[in-house]
């Protein structure tokens, strides 16, 4: 395994910028993931270090070798795609074997290899089936094990479970972080699903419109959100924003919109900010509560999980909060609510540059 890195690389369409000036790496045995919407440059970027797209500028590197000017075959890397890419006339055993046998290892150690990636990924009673007799996550297993045996420097996923049903999606989460434990290859992994990036990755790189947002831990990008963007993309249901005034006080400053007022500390903010509240920190109001409230409004959304359910109210003034609730909320569309908002989790930003300013 070793480390990947793109240094200052861009990729043109014509006139369109894919990718632009993107300086990431992911260490060596580390799972990095790239997420983001359709269009924000992930799979670009993947389809570059892999060489099935060339640079437009900057360079690749895998380990210390540039190789942005390396045939694909010549990269030392392994990739598993969407559609699986299984050959429907070959048994899994020569589907998993197919890669070796072409680059000319002797019939031993292609033995040794396919055996060894049957039993870890639990495909040894299925070696002589056909892809058609498979299903959808032994299919995935599959193309999973094709690239491992290949023992490759880094392995390539882009959006491998896209294809599956939710309870299968989650199975094969766990599968896929069991194996990275025991075979830490390093590993670049794409997907548009937030929840695959939050407990898949070592780290998460956010990725809009072909720019790099943020790259850091999952905690931190869920509880430091860099910029607007980052705060809204992760977390579900969504972080709500809305665009408040500020007054300082002899105490510190306040945040108001209408009625909907949050007193906070000392802080040097514009006149007016982008105020940012997760769902998790939007309680239902009860009489002495520790909370910045309470606040009253109509219900204009609700989901009801079973364990937990989430009420969109907006207030007067046109502020929107998503509060979560135990067990059933048992309200309906129209109906008033009171909530309030957790101190010191208010999330403040910039409206002009959609940078953090803080939490508050």
């Amino acid at each position: 395994m070793a480390e990947v890195r793109w240094d200052g690389v861009t990729k043109r369409f014509g006139e369109v910028e894919a990718l632009s000036e993107l300086h990431l790496q992911a260490a060596e045995g580390e799972f990095l993931v790239l997420v983001g919407p359709s269009g924000s440059g992930k799979t670009t970027a993947l389809r570059l270090l892999a060489g099935l797209e060339g640079v437009t500028g900057g360079h690749i590197y895998i380990g210390d070798a540039r190789v942005d000017n390396v045939p694909p075959r010549q990269r030392q890397i392994a990739m598993v795609f969407q559609d699986y890419a299984l050959y429907p006339q070959m048994t899994v055993e020569r589907n998993l074997a197919f890669g070796l046998r072409i680059a000319g290892l002797p019939k031993p150690e292609i033995r040794v290899r396919v055996d060894e990636a049957a039993e870890i990924l639990g495909l040894s009673d299925l070696l002589k089936r056909k892809p058609r007799e498979l299903s959808g996550g032994q299919r995935q297993r599959v193309a999973l094990g094709r690239a491992l045996v290949r023992r490759a420097q880094a392995l390539l996923m882009d959006e491998p479970l896209s294809n599956l049903d939710a309870q299968l999606r989650a199975q094969m989460r766990s599968e896929i972080k069991r194996l990275h434990s025991q075979l830490p290859t390093t590993t670049v992994y794409v997907t548009h699903d937030q929840v695959e990036a939050m407990t898949m990755g070592d780290r998460i790189a956010v990725m809009e419109g072909g720019r790099l947002r943020q790259v850091d831990a999952p905690a931190t990008i869920y509880e430091q959100p860099a910029n607007i963007f980052v705060a809204g993309f992760i977390g579900s249901p969504a972080m709500a924003l809305n665009t408040v005034g500020v007054a300082s006080t002899n105490d510190g400053a306040v945040l108001s919109r209408g009625e909907t007022t949050f007193a906070v500390g000392p802080a040097a903010l514009p006149r007016e900010v982008v105020l940012g509240v997760r769902p998790e920190h939007c309680r239902p109001w009860a009489d002495g509560a520790k909370l910045h409230g309470p606040f009253e409004g109509g219900v204009v959304a609700f989901e009801a999980l079973g364990r937990e359910s989430f009420v969109t109210v907006e207030t007067a003034a046109g502020c929107r909060f998503t509060v979560g609730c135990e067990g059933t909320a048992g309200v309906g569309i129209g109906d008033r609510f009171r909530f309030g908002v957790s101190h010191g989790w208010l999330y403040v930003f910039d409206p002009a540059s959609g940078e953090s300013l803080g939490r508050h």
